[in-house]
């Protein structure tokens, strides 16, 4: 059997240092209200590696097979990354398309180019219609499809618009969700059991009513073949990937199709956890136990992200 990890890391504003003058970035620029440095840039590229580097280490001996993110800016972010300290001997490469995200922070995904290789690759791009016209844009859905010795993994990396000011924002989650239930559909009627894999920061806990009904989520021992698996709804009776007014809350997730769970004979989903580590845990004892995030504010802390990331482990 061989044991693989798989990841999904929302970075929190991983941005370069440079103005972009259609996007909102100004802020992360050395003269913008973040101070966002050359040398603060630096340290952030090394510290989201490293945490990487680590997710399924224990369970593995390597690194993630494939790593879904999301807020990262732009390619050279990417290029940085996969080129990092902690990174470069293991062969990423990225997929990454620029979307129209009015803050400039897109979904992307690195994976190792000598272990598994993309067939196909898209970028789901999603507007809001608003009084008649496409006026509101959030990022990509970045969607892959994988091979991995001879398996194809269809794979989802999404970031969902935020629940801001009394959650205006639910009908266009909802509209993303069902785009990707009809494209999840259209893969289902060309493969009978297809291996897919939903990840990313869903902007709602697993319980989120709307979110269970779209997807068709549902407990894996009553789960049919066109169905979903969120083993991030155990975990959430215990923990979270983030904290908000002082509460865990667990918006960061890896959901399974039924494949997942069929047999020994093919690709089996072992574990789903949320990397805790104390490596990026805040050090502060006001905030013990939480994420170690780059900002407060504008205050800068030198941490990692104010998400923890989640993992998986399958082995074939």
């Amino acid at each position: 059997m061989n044991h693989f990890s798989i990841a999904f890391y929302n970075t929190e504003n991983f941005f370069d240092t440079n103005d972009d003058e259609f996007k909102h970035d100004v802020d992360f620029t050395p003269n913008g209200r973040k101070k966002w440095t050359e040398n603060r840039y630096r340290i952030k590229v090394k510290k989201i590696g490293q945490a990487i580097s680590q997710l399924g280490l224990a369970e593995t001996g390597n690194p993630p097979l494939f790593v879904g993110l999301a807020e990262v800016e732009n390619a050279n972010v990417l290029n940085d990354l996969i080129h990092s300290e902690f990174l470069e001997e293991f062969k990423y490469e990225f997929i990454h398309f620029e979307s129209l995200d009015e803050r400039g922070i897109d979904t992307a995904l690195i994976y190792r180019s000598d272990l598994i290789h993309p067939l196909k690759v898209e970028a789901l791009q999603n507007t809001y219609p608003e009084f008649g016209d496409p006026t509101d844009f959030t990022r990509d859905v970045l969607y892959v499809q994988f091979d991995l010795e001879g398996h194809l993994i269809h794979t989802f990396v999404m970031h969902l618009p935020s629940r801001r000011d009394d959650d205006v924002n639910r009908d266009f989650r909802n509209l993303i969700l069902n785009k990707i239930r009809s494209r999840m559909d259209e893969i289902y009627a060309e493969e009978s059991d297809p291996y897919i894999i939903l990840m990313g920061d869903m902007n709602g806990n697993p319980d989120d009513l709307d979110a269970v009904d779209i997807l068709k989520t549902r407990d894996v021992n009553q789960m049919e073949p066109h169905e979903l698996y969120n083993p991030m709804f155990e975990l959430r009776k215990n923990t979270g990937s983030l904290k908000h007014a002082g509460k865990w809350i667990l918006f960061d997730q890896i959901l399974f199709s039924h494949a997942f769970f069929q047999s020994m004979s093919g690709i089996v989903c072992l574990k789903t956890d949320v990397f805790k580590d104390k490596l990026i845990q805040d050090n502060d004892r006001r905030f013990s136990g939480s994420p170690f995030r780059t900002y407060a504010g504008n205050r800068y802390l030198g941490g990692y992200s104010d998400h923890f990331p989640v993992y998986a482990i399958l082995n074939y």
